[in-house]
């Protein structure tokens, strides 16, 4: 007897797999049951679950994203190049006298922009206001910081600062976020009254190359995801080399400068000419949380407990994303839904299947198939974001194939007491399984 040709082997298991989850595929029962999984997700979500000892676990995760995985543990972070369009300057722990130094000294080696990341509230001492006044004044590339306040959920109001009469350029610095989660986008304008105010990235980018602000004006996004692509090092910390999955010591991805040796003149003109200067406070212990963010390269990715960035590198960040055009290509959540409702189909087709034809071996198939599942998502979520930058939510796609194999045993008591109340045709038979 001769054996069957290969080609035809192959042909015969990838139809005998189509089948497992085609058979059922056109059925009422499998679309009528998929529906069911929605209904049951929406219900339960409208249940007020409150449970004291779940909260840790809450907390942990409720702000864990698989694609942190990418800016955090991947390694590829280390091998982006130093940005040589922008330059941080550290403020420390300057006063307005100071500060006014530093902007005096920065502006002296002919920067492009400068950006002041410090909201000044109020009056100090009146020689160093004075002076810090004087200084804002006289420098026509300076972006200082403002911010919008929410008095309530309906009003706007903006605040300019103390300085704001002597500042001819100001950007909001407020960061969109919740309590204790990673910053993961950014507003890169807000109307308030009958005028819309740039964000303070965007305003100093704006002065260095109008075009590519133009570009993300021509995006038509309220909110931007952040690109990630660079942080500072800090004390202890080591990267790992994508390639040969070797330790190394971590570099500075930003030229930064330390306000001593701005002002003692230990600065090469040439980090600072034609450039973006940044000047806010940079704090290198990662202990030390002062003016710190939660960002998506946090060394913990989940149940984070140390912020990880200081605000102006996060600014840098944004400014370095638009510049540079590589923005997140966000998969909208009327496609992740559409991707959830035909994973959600497809494989109901195939427990139901399973169910009625080989139901001694349901539970084990389904919960091999859920715990895949799940992996095959995060990994797919991952790889399109690693190489592509483009993000997928695949958490419906995962919550509709857990909820799917509990639903059908509701979906076939329904069915079944249909069948005999009302003659409703149905796959399902009473004790069909025995």
């Amino acid at each position: 007897m001769s054996k069957k040709p290969l080609h035809k082997h192959i042909g015969h298991h990838a139809k005998k797999f189509h089948g497992h989850f085609t058979k059922y595929l056109y059925e009422r029962d499998t679309i009528l049951a998929s529906l069911w999984v929605y209904i049951f997700i929406f219900g339960l979500s409208l249940i007020p679950l409150n449970l004291y000892v779940l909260n840790p676990i809450k907390q942990s995760l409720k702000d864990f994203d698989f694609t942190d995985m990418v800016y955090s543990k991947l390694g590829r972070g280390a091998l982006v190049p130093i940005d040589s369009t922008i330059t941080i300057v550290n403020i420390g722990n300057a006063d307005r006298a100071g500060i006014a130094g530093l902007i005096e000294k920065v502006s002296a080696m002919e920067p492009k922009v400068i950006g002041v990341d410090v909201v000044f509230e109020g009056p100090r001492d009146s020689v160093a206001d004075a002076l810090l006044s004087g200084v804002i004044s006289n420098t026509p590339n300076l972006v200082m910081a403002n911010q919008v306040e929410y008095p309530t959920k309906k009003d706007k109001v903006v605040n300019n600062g103390f300085f704001d009469k002597a500042s001819k350029e100001q950007g909001f610095v407020n960061m969109v976020t919740k309590d204790n989660q990673s910053i993961r986008q950014f507003l890169p304008f807000e109307k308030v009254g009958n005028k819309k105010y740039k964000s303070f990235a965007v305003a100093i980018t704006e002065k260095f190359n109008a075009e590519a602000v133009k570009k993300l004006e021509k995006r038509h996004k309220e909110f931007e995801l952040i690109n990630y692509t660079r942080r500072l090092s800090r004390m202890g910390d080591d990267a790992v080399d994508a390639d040969s999955k070797v330790k190394v010591k971590e570099h500075d991805q930003y030229q930064t400068i330390e306000p001593d040796m701005l002002m003692e003149d230990n600065v090469d003109p040439s980090a600072i000419k034609g450039r973006i200067v940044l000047l806010g406070y940079v704090n290198r212990d990662p202990n030390d949380i002062l003016d710190k963010k939660f960002t998506p390269m946090n060394k913990r990715y989940a149940g984070k407990s140390t912020p990880d960035m200081n605000g102006i590198v996060v600014h840098a960040n944004i400014i370095s994303m638009i510049l540079e055009e590589n923005y997140v290509k966000k998969v909208p959540s009327w496609a992740n839904l559409l991707i959830s409702v035909v994973v959600c189909w497809l494989f109901m087709s195939f427990f139901i299947r399973y169910y009625l034809e080989n139901h001694i071996w349901f539970h084990l198939v389904a919960k091999i198939i859920q715990v895949a599942s799940a992996f095959l998502f995060a990994y797919l979520g991952i790889y399109l974001f690693d190489n592509y930058r483009i993000k997928v939510d695949m958490k419906m796609s995962l919550l509709v194939i857990i909820m799917a194999v509990d639903v059908i045993y509701f979906y076939e008591a329904w069915a079944v007491w249909m069948h005999k109340k009302f003659h409703y045709h149905t796959v399902f038979k009473p004790h069909h399984h025995g």
